[in-house]
């Protein structure tokens, strides 16, 4: 996850957001405002193709939600004019529309959220994503540190527990009996960034 570039002081809709022409980059649309992102850099993809693995892996064998990557936006319907684009997430199946996943914003904000720290991301930045995220309901969140090799877990009503290279990721409450190690998800990055 990058620092967003505030672009515009236009409030726009939700519908007008999917129809603006957004360069190459990762665009968010946060109460109305565009905020476009640079593009990530080799260690945030890294991260993120080794969760999205492991969590594909998992649901192959334990069907109960599945995973979105990169690019898929949330219409985080109770905060106004506001798509999240997490690097990675989780719906479990029970809250997914019934007849599929039709066109358009998904109008919900996920059970997990991954972000991914990019160099140029600031604490305000992340901060405000997280407040974003539990305003809409969002249980788990995992911010992936590849700078640091450590994740920290924020999981609503609890104290965020931040996990090291000898530690193990779980899915808590949101994804049980998913674990995996934290060195996993940091596999194929150099250790002095």
């Amino acid at each position: 996850m990058a620092s967003a570039a505030r672009t515009s002081a236009v409030v726009m809709t939700a519908e007008e957001f999917l129809l603006y022409p957004v360069p190459d980059a990762k665009a968010e649309l946060v109460r109305g405002e565009l905020r476009v992102s640079p593009p990530a850099g080799g260690p945030h993809s890294v991260a993120v193709g080794n969760i999205c693995k492991k969590l594909f892996a998992f649901f192959e064998r334990v069907p109960i939600g599945r995973v979105f990557v990169d690019g898929t936006g949330f219409e985080l319907v109770s905060l106004r004019h506001t798509v999240r684009v997490p690097d990675a997430s989780v719906v479990r199946n029970e809250r997914l529309p019934a007849a599929g996943i039709g066109p358009g914003l998904l109008k919900l904000a996920p059970d997990l959220v991954i972000e991914v720290l990019s160099p140029s991301e600031t604490a305000s930045d992340l901060q405000e994503k997280l407040d974003d995220y539990a305003a809409a309901g969002t249980p788990l969140v995992w911010v992936v540190d590849p700078m640091r090799w450590t994740v920290s877990v924020v999981a609503a009503g609890e104290q965020t527990r931040r996990l090291r290279e000898g530690d193990a990721l779980d899915g808590g409450m949101v994804i049980p009996g998913f674990s995996c190690a934290v060195s996993e998800i940091f596999e194929g990055i150099a250790r002095d960034l």
